[in-house]
């Protein structure tokens, strides 16, 4: 059973921070993959979550670039 989390920004109706997915991504965020192919890098396999939410605070890591993208997102969707 693959066990990951989301450590992205909240985007209403899709996905909280820190939802846990199983097995697989639902088709709703994966629809959001296609607008922001970035929110693919904040779902981390839960064995590396401790480094990847210090890294979101590592300016030009992986997965504070992808949160910022996402965080660009969400501000043109409103």
């Amino acid at each position: 059973m693959k066990q990951e989390m989301y450590i992205g920004p909240s985007v209403p109706g899709i996905v909280k921070e820190g939802t846990v997915f199983i097995d697989g991504l639902p088709a709703s965020f994966t629809e959001v993959a296609g607008s922001v192919p970035a929110i693919k890098n904040l779902v981390i396999p839960l064995e590396r979550i401790t480094g990847a939410k210090q890294a979101l605070s590592e300016q030009g890591s992986v997965e504070n670039v992808s949160y910022c993208k996402v965080l660009d997102y969400l501000k043109g969707v409103k």
